[in-house]
Parts: C-alpha cells; sequence; structure tokens
C-alpha cells in the first residue's frame, strides 16, 4: 500500500522535528516537506501534492484556515488538518467553513493524533476540539437492534438514502433513527459519533 504524503507547516522546528517522529512512527505515513509559514506551506503544497496537510493554526503568513479552500479547488483530493494549542470557538467554526477536514489540540497523545488522522484519510470531518470534549457523554448507551445496525452502516460512510435501500426501509425512517444515535451518543453529528462509538467499542472500522 502506498504511504500517505504529508505536508508538516509549523513555525518552530523543534515543533516540527517532535511532530515528524510521531507521524512517521506509524508505517501508513512520510513526511515529504515542512513549511515554517502560512505562504510556505501553500508553495509547498501546490508544488509536492500532499495527500495530506498538518499544520498549526497561528503562523506568520497566511493562515491555513484562509488558504484551505483555494487549495483544494486546485487539490481536490487534499486533506487538511489543524494541529493546535488554541481552542476558541471561531477560529473551529472558520475552521469547519473553510472544509478543514481535522482540528485537534496539541495536548491530544500520539495514538489519538494518528487515529484522526486515519479517519480524516477515510473521509471523515474530525473536529476534537475541547468544547466538544466538555460535552456531557452519557455512562451507558444502549441501542435497539435497527439503531445498532444503521450505525454500522454509518461507519461504512453510507448516506440516509443508501441505508435505505440497503435495509429496504424510508429514508424518513433512517432520519429518525440516525437523530436518536446522535442523541444516545451526544454527538453534534455523523462523524463525531463514528468517533465516539469507535472509541468505546461500538462499533469498528470496516476492513
Amino acid at each position: 500500500m502506498d504511504k500517505v504524503r504529508l505536508l508538516l507547516a509549523d513555525d518552530h522546528r523543534i515543533v516540527r522535528e517532535g511532530l515528524k517522529m510521531i507521524l512517521e512512527s506509524s508505517p501508513r505515513y512520510t513526511v515529504v516537506e515542512e513549511a515554517d509559514n502560512g505562504d510556505e506551506l501553500v508553495a509547498k503544497a501546490m508544488s509536492s501534492k500532499p495527500d495530506l496537510i498538518i499544520s498549526d493554526l497561528k503562523m506568520p503568513g497566511i493562515s491555513v484556515i484562509d488558504s484551505c479552500k483555494s487549495m483544494k479547488e486546485k487539490l481536490p483530493e487534499l486533506k487538511v488538518m489543524i494541529l493546535t494549542a488554541y481552542d476558541e470557538s471561531e477560529d473551529v467554526f472558520r475552521a469547519l467553513d473553510s472544509h478543514v477536514d481535522g482540528y485537534v489540540m496539541k495536548d491530544t497523545g500520539p495514538e489519538q493524533i494518528l487515529h484522526t488522522m486515519d479517519m480524516v484519510m477515510m473521509g471523515y470531518s474530525c473536529f476534537q476540539s475541547k468544547l466538544q470534549r466538555r460535552r456531557k457523554e452519557e455512562a451507558d448507551v444502549v441501542f435497539t437492534e435497527r439503531e445498532q445496525e444503521i450505525f454500522e452502516l454509518i461507519v461504512e460512510n453510507l448516506s440516509n438514502q443508501e441505508i435505505a435501500h440497503r435495509l429496504y426501509i424510508s429514508e424518513a425512517t433512517v432520519k429518525t433513527h440516525v437523530s436518536s444515535i446522535l442523541r444516545k451518543t451526544g454527538q453534534p453529528n455523523r462523524s463525531q459519533a463514528v468517533l465516539y462509538g469507535l472509541k468505546k467499542g461500538m462499533v469498528r472500522v470496516p476492513r
């Protein structure tokens, strides 16, 4: 399997070196370019065409949030993940609006960072901010048999329409079950529910 090519951007060299060691501890990933400011990030992204950008949020030059849309227009397969110490709600919302794929705090453990990268590469939007981690998690989540069945299909990245076709039920019925799944897991969207379910062992990543 081809390695996922990374562009790593941070204006502190020692941080980049530490992150590179963490990211390349997985045989799946390799850092092919590094940048220490926003303008260099864009230039190197256009020249090296990485699969995934891991970038600090606050760097000299253009912000990765401001450049994300234009980079993705030129590189449609590109994924962009922010790794930052800043957790202001305005930054999180701007990142969502700019089509950033992941938003992770720098105090996150290496295994969780790599897991989030895996999820981003699978096509999920992963915003692991402290704002979301402060939510109240229910101690015990019990799904009905149908909810469990639908949750497993959500993990396979099927749309509501595709799930309805697969299970021979109406799309409205699927939406009702999805709403129940989100409510029971305490998650704001399907992507976060999948992350929660994987973490709690409720579902598994399809092979």
